[in-house]
């Protein structure tokens, strides 16, 4: 079969239909990068965070004895918040806060306070950085035991924003001496701490 292509006229309505069937075909496809742009819209999944229970409570002797008349304070973690947001193409931005219930002990003389809590980073088994906070507070002269929040504070890696788990966790806890990892090793009870 021979083709006259000096008459491109009578191949026009042809190229047309089939110009129009394949833009048919593309019209889904881009629905579906649509659908998958419009799912990385929402926040991007935070990483696995976990509180040690040993790291979930903190005591703070006299020196003299770990014995209730010589407590000067106890903390507990009650609650860990926080979110996540996309900070650019390869930066997670993770946001947390910590709220704590802190007793005054018979040994407190002063009424400023101030909890080491930490932040450490693993990727997979690895401890990759680890942040140190100090919450300081003035104790209500009036109490003997109040809930406090910490400031929000700001944690960045170094990943793509996606809605999928990443290889990386948190670990959140009080920054112990070895005498209170110790204590709380060997007196240690149930957490009360509520992670969401």
């Amino acid at each position: 079969m021979s083709l006259d292509l000096t008459r491109p006229h009578r191949f026009l309505p042809r190229f047309a239909l089939y110009g129009l069937a394949a833009l048919g075909l593309l019209t889904p496809l881009a629905g579906c990068s649509e659908e998958e742009d419009a799912s990385l819209a929402f926040a991007p999944s935070c990483p696995l965070t976990h509180i040690p229970p040993e790291a979930a409570d903190y005591y703070q002797y006299d020196g003299k004895a770990t014995t209730f008349p010589h407590l000067v304070t106890r903390a507990s973690i009650l609650k860990l918040q926080g979110d996540c947001l996309a900070g650019g193409t390869k930066d997670l931005k993770t946001r947390i806060a910590l709220r704590m219930v802190v007793t005054r002990g018979m040994a407190a003389h002063d009424g400023t306070i101030t909890l080491p809590w930490f932040v450490a980073v693993l990727h997979g088994d690895k401890i990759v950085n680890k942040h140190i906070f100090h919450h300081t507070f003035q104790f209500p002269a009036n109490l003997s035991s109040f809930t406090t929040d910490t400031h929000v504070i700001t944690v960045d890696l170094p990943i793509v924003p996606k809605n999928i788990e990443s290889d990386y966790r948190f670990e959140v806890g009080f920054q112990l001496t070895k005498e209170q990892l110790e204590y709380n090793q060997a007196h240690l009870k149930q957490p009360n701490f509520q992670a969401y």
